[in-house]
């Protein structure tokens, strides 16, 4: 179950925030940490639109702490696995910086390892690779491609997927209730995103909703960044502008925030003008 901390609670207890100084990615992932490990996945695909980038809005009855809450597809990751995958990968590691959040922003992701474009590329599925079977969690769970799993193979796969980056940050919640009703506290989650790209061969494989999100959809990466920018919902999906006026929608609680959508902006940033121009590897829709 996911633990929220105030401010107050974080400042001298965990790695790499204040008084304690900087921090190694090893040290925030030893045994005690209060960071939670994160595994989020930016699926990308050629659609009729050129290279898209998939989208959803979680939720309510399904995921109660995020609901409504526009997203790119995650997963929390055991502590365990999370320290043991990592040591498995930190040699191809570019660029491990040390960890100092000095200050305390919400949905404000801070790079502290990058791995290379040209590392590996793993097939989904792939019962050899960590990675792999990550990714095909997180489809068959979340994104409703139980069936295309069981006929994809090592020969006929879904796509390929590769480790990016990982970030470290805080993810606002909640508020709590103070002495004060008009200042209340507010509560975060401090995430460790471990950030991977799929490339799928054919979009069609993701349904619109599944019993994880609503409204999945495919984004052009400039129309993304847009939406990282101005937090403007219809930047991820055109069909919020057409539903803005409804007033018995749901609509008007969805949001655009989160760590996730973060990540997925420093991975598409990474890739540049490729991401925005070029082919992503899979066969137009």
């Amino acid at each position: 179950m996911a633990k929220f901390y105030g401010e107050s609670e974080l400042d001298g207890i965990l790695t790499g925030f204040r008084s304690r100084g900087p921090a190694t990615l090893a040290e925030c992932l030893a045994p005690g940490t209060l960071w939670q490990p994160v595994f989020q996945c930016t699926v990308m695909a050629n659609t009729a639109d050129g290279p898209s980038v998939l989208t959803g809005t979680r939720r309510a009855d399904t995921n109660p702490t995020h609901p409504n809450v526009i997203s790119t597809p995650t997963s929390m990751l055991p502590l365990e696995f999370a320290r043991c995958y990592f040591d498995s990968i930190a040699e191809s590691a570019t660029d491990l910086t040390p960890l100092h959040l000095t200050e305390l922003r919400a949905d404000d992701l801070r790079t502290v390892a990058r791995f290379p474009e040209s590392g590996q590329r793993n097939v989904i599925p792939d019962p050899s690779s960590a990675l792999s079977f990550l990714v095909g969690d997180l489809l068959a769970r979340k994104l409703g491609c139980e069936a295309a799993m069981e006929a994809a193979s090592r020969e006929k796969p879904l796509g390929t997927c590769r480790f990016s980056m990982v970030g470290a940050g805080f993810s606002y919640v909640a508020d709590r209730p103070t002495a004060d009703p008009e200042s209340p506290e507010p509560l975060y989650e401090p995430l460790l995103m471990f950030g991977a790209i799929l490339e799928v061969e054919d979009p069609t494989v993701i349904p619109e909703h599944t019993s994880s999100y609503k409204d999945l959809c495919w984004t052009a990466p400039r129309d993304y960044a847009e939406g990282v920018r101005t937090k403007r919902i219809e930047s991820f999906n055109p069909k919020f502008l057409d539903l803005a006026d409804e007033a018995d929608s749901d609509t008007v609680t969805v949001c655009a925030r989160g760590l996730c959508l973060q990540t997925t902006h420093k991975v598409l940033a990474d890739l540049g003008p490729a991401a925005a121009a070029g082919s992503v590897g899979g066969t137009s829709a």
